[in-house]
């Protein structure tokens, strides 16, 4: 009999709803949000009875900071190990492909399909996309439609939406110089 793997788990609120974070012995597996309960995101594993999931904030300390600091629309580098072995190769060509678009700038699934090889393969794409286990560490927010419009995004095209401002205003206002910046940060919003 195998023994089952312990997955580790913790989550953190943030403007789009709680963040829910999952680890493996390999790294980072699953990124959920926004979920309204605990229970809600654990009915994602109750159905694999290889797993064993259990709460423990302490290892997933540094993650949750990075991922905290994303979300307060920081620019960061998401420098931890990830766990991508339940997936097939050609969702882990596409998401590769996600994690060389630059913060706070968006490609098309066309053109996301034409740079993996697989230039008639833009709804794959999308799928492949759609299956993200961890956004927004695997941008899949970034990739628009050709016309520029916000398509599909599995938690919603209003987060899509948030997200893709939020990066803008961040890499906006990291051009700026250092005394605008400052002005920037200080206007209260109306």
């Amino acid at each position: 009999m195998t023994k089952p793997e312990i997955l580790y788990y913790s989550s953190f609120p943030s403007f789009i709803g709680n963040v829910y974070i999952v680890k493996t012995i390999r790294g980072i597996c699953r990124i959920s949000f926004p979920c309204s309960t605990e229970e809600d995101f654990l009915q994602l594993f109750f159905k694999e009875p290889c797993t064993k999931i259990q709460r423990d904030p302490s290892a997933l300390t540094c993650e949750i900071n990075i991922l905290k600091d994303y979300f307060e629309g920081k620019q960061v580098t998401f420098d931890f190990d990830l766990d991508l072995s339940c997936s097939t190769l050609f969702q882990r060509k596409v998401w590769e492909k996600l994690q060389e678009i630059p913060y706070g700038e968006c490609r098309s699934y066309k053109w996301v399909a034409e740079q993996i090889g697989s230039p008639g393969a833009a709804r794959a794409v999308g799928m492949a996309n759609n299956k993200n286990p961890l956004p927004p560490v695997i941008p899949c927010h970034r990739v628009i439609g050709s016309d520029g419009s916000l398509t599909g995004y599995a938690t919603g095209l209003h987060i899509k939406g948030h997200l893709i401002e939020m990066e803008r205003r961040a890499a906006l206002l990291s051009s700026l110089p250092q005394p605008e910046r400052e002005a920037s940060l200080a206007e209260k919003p109306e």
